[in-house]
């Protein structure tokens, strides 16, 4: 099971690597001596290679998994007495009576299916001294050794130890990213049934990380370096937005009930449209559409229409497998609470490339998710590319005021 084809690109989108809700809300563990139906806390490990171990903290009992990705609850429903479904994304986790077994990511388009070998160890929960992370410190991070790309890992530290943070790029986040330093060694991770991230570093230098790797599955890895970001860091790549290109705003699309469906803009419309580039393999499109979300609960004008590039149309029975991936995102994502206000449409396949060719009204798709505020009266859509999510803090608050002036009609410009 490998998170296949991660390029540079890939993550510098992420992202999203991409890859909803499966969290954000905090519950107390069960406790243990709660009866023959209580959970048993413990920690899942992925194995991604012989020194690289992903660790989860979570619960297992019989109604199902939970597991903590940072601040993100991720709760797996069983779908026997052995495995377990992944929310969102639709992967496996299957455990045998010794804790042992597979994660099958079935976002994965391969031949063979993609697993990495995991196993639960049942052990105390996790303490996450909330309440004393310290103040953020940001670091430039320089990842490869040709043509090398950057991004700003945010951290917090607690007293004991622990991290929490995430990686933010140019076009998003790599989500919530947590792990420890001991003996000058820093190590990081996340898996939110997407994305499935290590990041190790020697910290012995002062102001640097040094020797550091970065592990995407099992199937990527590149080294990094990084130093404490100063004034004298230039900003992250700018100039990453996509551009209107000035034709008509419209798209051709497959519906979720297999029909061909046409649809285009016109400013004359009393309804606000919000066109969303995506893909459901794309965390960062999850947490941008949980956003979306929240708007037209506030705001019932507003229609979603949602853009797929899906992985896999090339293959066997290609269409209709990205249609059923499609709709279980919609089901898990809460979308069918708006059955006449957010369209779900399969366009392509998951490529920049060919989504700009599809959609010629942008000069470019920078990233997944890109995004579009069509405001009745409008002479121009407002445009977005990529999404900042929740781990980011005050960008994704950012992100929250940006969305929500553009569909108000406050807001012109990104």
């Amino acid at each position: 099971m490998r998170l296949s084809g991660l390029n540079k690109v890939v993550f510098i989108l992420a992202i999203g690597l991409g890859f909803t809700q499966c969290g954000s809300t905090h519950q107390d563990d069960p406790s243990p001596n709660a009866g023959s139906s209580s959970a048993t806390n413990g920690h899942l490990v992925f194995f991604l290679s012989d020194s690289v171990e992903v660790h989860i903290p979570g619960h297992r009992s019989a109604d199902g998994m939970a597991l903590y990705n940072g601040e993100e609850r991720i709760d797996l429903l069983p779908v026997n007495q052995t495995c377990y479904r992944v929310p969102v994304f639709d992967g496996t986790l299957c455990l045998d009576a010794q804790g042992m077994g597979v994660w099958t990511d079935v976002l994965r388009t391969v031949k063979d299916p993609y697993t990495i070998d995991i196993q639960w160890f049942d052990s105390n929960p996790m303490v996450q001294d909330k309440a004393n992370w310290s103040s953020s410190e940001t670091w430039r991070m320089s990842f490869g050794t040709e043509d090398p790309w950057f991004g700003d890992l945010v951290l917090q530290r607690s007293p004991s130890g622990l991290l929490q943070g995430t990686v933010e790029t140019a076009t998003g986040d790599f989500r919530y990213l947590h792990g420890t330093e001991k003996d000058h060694i820093l190590s990081l991770q996340t898996f939110d049934g997407a994305h499935l991230f290590h990041f190790r570093a020697n910290t012995s230098l002062k102001d640097s990380l040094i020797e550091g790797l970065f592990s995407s599955g099992s199937h990527y890895n590149t080294p990094f370096t990084a130093h404490l970001k100063t004034d004298s860091d230039v900003p992250l790549a700018s100039g990453m937005e996509a551009t209107w290109t000035e034709l008509p705003i419209a798209y051709s699309a497959i519906g979720l009930n297999g029909d061909s469906t046409v649809w285009s803009w016109s400013n004359t419309d009393s309804v606000t449209h919000i066109l969303s580039i995506m893909g459901s393999w794309c965390p960062n499109c999850m947490d941008e559409h949980r956003l979306l979300a929240g708007l037209m609960d506030k705001h019932t004008n507003v229609h979603v229409h949602t853009l797929a590039f899906e992985r896999g149309l090339d293959r066997e029975n290609g269409r209709e497998m990205a249609l059923n991936r499609l709709r279980a995102y919609s089901e898990s994502m809460g979308l069918t609470r708006y059955p006449d206000r957010w369209h779900v449409n399969l366009v392509g396949p998951a490529s920049k490339k060919q989504a700009q060719q599809l959609l010629p009204f942008l000069d470019r798709v920078v990233s997944f998710p890109t995004s579009l505020v069509l405001s009745p009266g409008a002479d121009r859509p407002w445009i977005h590319s990529g999404f900042n999510g929740p781990a980011t803090g005050v960008k994704y608050d950012l992100e929250r005021a940006r969305f929500a002036a553009a569909v108000s009609g406050s807001q012109e410009s990104h």
